[in-house]
């Protein structure tokens, strides 16, 4: 499979001369679910950060093969990846079809706004993602599950080629979750998005969802592969200071926490 981004390198230090990332480095292929995954404060959400340059970092970024992604206006880079943020409210009570129609702030001016088209464009993406009945609700009424199905949908809107999900299943219940990943991974198998990068602190949904794994411990890549290779009940051990029984039944792969003792 093509390459659609390839991380060389990354380190950033907060100004204070903190190090949080320190020579970070994967590749993301098409059609990979990619997750991040490691204890909260490991430097998963700063990586994402660094992708939008919303961080500063040293390093480089390549996308589609060969473009350095600092060479791109934050425009252009917002057409190529779509930010799913962790599941919050917004501060004003917008309609659902509203919020999702925002996905497309990168194509207009800062006083135009999102035409008949773009609108149909809205329910299309909601009838795909099975939310057209909450389109006229405000995010308000929403619950988390829903919101972050919402958030997915405003990413879809944006026609980005790579989704960036940090903690798509923070504070959701197990359907909810199951619920979010299974739309995600539907995403990728039908070609709407190129590609994703997520981060996950459980090492169980990580086992469950992923194609590859980049295990993050203290602003490093520690391992990176498939499931297989990264998963393995040591390398879980030293990351979460917790055991874990690693085993495969019907051919897919299952991670379970055993505890401290």
């Amino acid at each position: 499979m093509r390459v659609v981004v390839k991380v060389d390198g990354l380190r950033y230090a907060y100004p204070a001369g903190v190090k949080a990332l320190e020579d970070v480095s994967f590749d993301l292929h098409e059609g990979e679910i990619l997750t991040l995954l490691g204890p909260n404060g490991s430097g998963k959400t700063t990586i994402l950060k660094c992708l939008l340059r919303i961080l500063k970092p040293f390093g480089a970024v390549y996308i589609d093969g060969e473009r350095r992604w600092d060479c791109l206006k934050q425009r252009e880079l917002a057409k190529f990846f779509g930010y799913v943020p962790q599941a919050h409210y917004p501060t004003f009570p917008y309609r659902v079809r509203d919020y999702i129609a925002m996905g497309r702030a990168p194509y207009h001016g800062m006083l135009s706004l999102p035409s008949k088209v773009e609108y149909m464009r809205v329910e299309e993406v909601a009838k795909m993602l099975d939310i057209e009945e909450l389109l006229d609700r405000t995010v308000a009424e929403l619950s988390g599950g829903q919101l972050q199905m919402v958030l997915i949908a405003r990413t879809l809107v944006q026609e980005a080629k790579v989704l960036l999900l940090d903690e798509p299943t923070a504070h959701l219940d197990v359907s909810n979750a199951v619920k979010v990943l299974d739309a995600i991974r539907e995403i990728i198998k039908k070609g709407i998005v190129k590609a994703a990068v997520m981060t996950l602190h459980d090492p169980t949904l990580t086992a469950l969802y992923s194609d590859k794994v980049a295990l993050v411990k203290d602003g490093r890549v520690v391992a990176y592969g498939c499931p297989e290779k990264v998963l393995k009940s040591d390398l879980l051990n030293s990351i979460y200071g917790v055991s874990f029984d690693v085993f495969k039944r019907e051919n897919r792969l299952i991670v379970l926490p055993l505890g401290t003792k």
